[in-house]
């Protein structure tokens, strides 16, 4: 599917926000070697190698990769009007890891349907290795949906029994319509009065301030709303998935350093009350696990499971703090209960007494 080409928009990546972040998903499931790549801490696309399979797209939490041309929303429309819904790299997908569990399972809710993913040519294909990750976007899939009581399915099928007109025809179609969406792209690159250049800057202005909600947790949320089902009676156990959790915060060990919420991408983690509560939103929260990569106490972790009414509409309050200024540097720290001196003080303390042979 030559039409279609990855993009990157490094300003999106986990890396932006927590340098350090280990985050390297895109790396392991790129099936072409050095296609991406991660130097002097920053991700880069080889395009002479990039073969465009979209699976960086998919696995990506804060969705720095993007495919030119293709849009969920449009795949959505296209398999709606089937009796049995497919999703086919021969039909209408550059490869099916380029989609995440959260638009899939979008798509069973909205459809009320079981969907199939062709999986008939994984085996005998050149990135063959991908059908490991089809398997487990089917697993968290399917796992998110039984815990919120839907009986439809994602199901992995081979397809390889369809007539070859009918198929080499949807292919073509579904070609042609990107076909005219890049040429209109590359209409619009022309047009002398639009500076693109500027229009990107603008862009990546303030990125770290302004959050990002990727589109497929809004696709999630959508499909969510329309759930008949009472959502304080479910839970969704999170330690299956890879893209939602909940979080705990040690309030004993939390001093309240503010790293956790500035760098979270989407704003899950936030301030509140004069920045003495933190405070979680688990309907943004997209696990990508640099705010506990980052806290510098070890106090923040995830739980395993999450209700449902909680996701979709609860505010948690992970901490609270009352401030003091330390007695000693007079800067304010959170204060305990138990002294009036601030941690580096009386870890400042420590030492001088180690190097005095004061007890």
């Amino acid at each position: 599917m030559n039409q279609l080409r990855v993009s990157l928009n490094f300003h999106n990546c986990t890396h932006v926000y927590f340098r350090n972040s280990s985050c390297d998903k895109c790396l392991k499931v790129c099936p072409i070697e050095d296609a991406i790549s991660f130097d002097n801490g920053r991700l880069e696309i080889n395009e002479e190698k990039c073969i465009n399979c979209g699976a960086c797209f998919g696995i990506c939490p804060t969705e720095a990769f993007s495919i030119n041309g293709f849009f969920p929303d449009k795949l959505l429309d296209q398999i709606s009007n089937a009796e049995s819904p497919v999703i086919s790299c021969k039909l209408n997908v550059p490869c099916i890891a380029s989609l995440d569990p959260q638009y899939l399972i979008s798509f069973v809710l909205f459809l009320k349907k079981d969907i199939s993913l062709d999986i008939s040519s994984c085996d005998s294909c050149s990135i063959s290795i991908l059908k490991e990750r089809i398997i487990n976007i089917t697993r968290e899939s399917n796992s998110f949906l039984e815990d919120i009581g839907v009986e439809e399915k994602v199901l992995l099928e081979d397809k390889s029994l369809w007539t070859e007109i009918p198929e080499i025809r949807n292919r073509r179609r579904f070609l042609k319509d990107f076909g005219k969406i890049s040429a209109g792209l590359i209409f619009w690159t022309l047009v002398p009065e639009i500076d693109i250049e500027a229009q990107k800057e603008d862009e990546y202005k303030n990125i770290v301030e302004e959050k990002i909600i990727p589109e497929k947790r809004q696709f999630l949320i959508r499909a969510l709303k329309d759930l008949d089902t009472d959502p304080e009676e479910l839970f969704i156990r999170t330690d299956k998935l890879s893209f939602c959790s909940d979080k705990k915060i040690d309030n004993d060990l939390c001093t309240n350093c503010s790293i956790c919420y500035n760098i979270c991408p989407t704003g899950a983690l936030k301030p509140e009350r004069d920045r003495l509560q933190i405070l979680f939103e688990p309907l943004v929260c997209v696990k990508c696990g640099i705010c506990i990569e980052a806290c510098p106490e070890n106090c923040l972790d995830s739980e395993k499971k999450i209700n449902l009414n909680t996701f979709l509409n609860g505010m948690k309050v992970l901490a609270e703090h009352v401030m003091i200024p330390c007695e000693e540097c007079l800067v304010p720290f959170s204060y305990k209960g138990d002294s009036t001196i601030c941690p580096r003080c009386r870890q400042l303390d420590d030492e001088l007494k180690d190097l005095l042979g004061i007890d």
